[in-house]
């Protein structure tokens, strides 16, 4: 078991937790390197809960006892801190992009690597719940920063045309977060995350959390600071030796939530999508394909 299985099954298992195991789940989500080096005594007394509690709380998500539960988070708290410049001399070692380049290859293993850790039946159920999310909200925010705010648009763009409650966050003078002044406990913010964190981010969580909003991380590990405040989320693979951690699968991570909006959405989705279509084609959004070059000797045996 990796350790972002681990946080989804506390996070799977959270709503039925007593007030205090409660308590030392969420301390666990938010401390994963106290797990990994404390003992059951020094992380119950951090938590301010019994140490039974911490074994209890182990047992229910699948441990006999606390070594093995704190295993996991030893081997899942090791992620180095993301560095630019040791990724791009990383890359530079391998000298010039040619038939010998082995980089190349490299990036290819390690971008389908991480579509086959994405495209697994947890993954699945997790997209399923994301997306009941989405339908159920009266609202839902989208938002990202620095090289994830991509993903955010592509959602809340694509999102919105089928679900138009669906509303990218996003201002060049930070006022954007204004609109959730508006927010409560009906609306869903969904926000994209990974290493290296954007601070704003952080900002975000903290408002939303005060709206009542419910949360869904979309992230790329355990430690990722945008867990303790998430009600749910998915995990998306991003390592690589690429200049930037691997972005292919959170696109598709984008594609597989708006295919199961798309899927549970009935009728409505629909109608948006054709409401939407007549709209672009009145002011003609859209270039038509061109017509394939006919050369003269076809034209002849025509």
């Amino acid at each position: 078991m990796t350790l972002d299985d681990l946080r989804q099954d506390l996070w799977d298992s959270y709503a039925d937790l007593s007030p205090q195991m409660k308590v030392a789940a969420s301390y666990i989500l938010e401390n994963p390197a106290d797990v990994a080096f404390k003992s059951v005594r020094q992380l119950a007394k951090a938590a301010d809960v019994h140490p039974s509690t911490i074994v209890r709380l182990a047992q229910v998500v699948g441990f006999s006892t606390f070594e093995p539960f704190r295993a996991v988070f030893q081997d899942g708290v090791q992620a180095r801190e993301v560095r630019f410049e040791e990724r791009a001399a990383a890359l530079q070692k391998d000298g010039r992009w040619d038939a010998d380049s082995q980089i190349f290859f490299d990036i290819g293993k390690a971008t389908l690597g991480n579509l086959t850790s994405l495209f697994q039946p947890d993954t699945q159920k997790a997209v399923q719940r994301i997306a009941n999310e989405i339908l159920k909200a009266t609202r839902v925010y989208v938002a990202g920063y620095r090289s994830s705010f991509a993903f955010a648009h592509y959602l809340a763009y694509a999102g919105k045309i089928a679900m138009p409650k669906m509303q990218l966050l996003e201002s060049p003078d930070g006022s954007h977060f204004d609109v959730l002044g508006q927010a409560n406990d009906n609306d869903l913010i969904i926000l994209f995350t990974f290493a290296p964190y954007a601070s704003e981010g952080g900002r975000l969580l903290t408002v939303a959390k005060k709206r009542g909003c419910k949360i869904i991380a979309i992230t790329d590990t355990m430690s990722s600071p945008a867990v303790p405040f998430a009600d749910m989320g998915l995990f998306v693979p991003m390592t690589g030796p690429q200049l930037l951690p691997s972005l292919v699968p959170a696109a598709s991570a984008c594609e597989l939530i708006l295919a199961e909006c798309t899927r549970l959405g009935g009728s409505s989705v629909v109608d948006n999508l054709r409401a939407f279509r007549d709209q672009v084609h009145a002011v003609e959004g859209y270039l038509s394909p061109l017509e394939p070059a006919i050369s003269l000797d076809e034209d002849e045996d025509l």
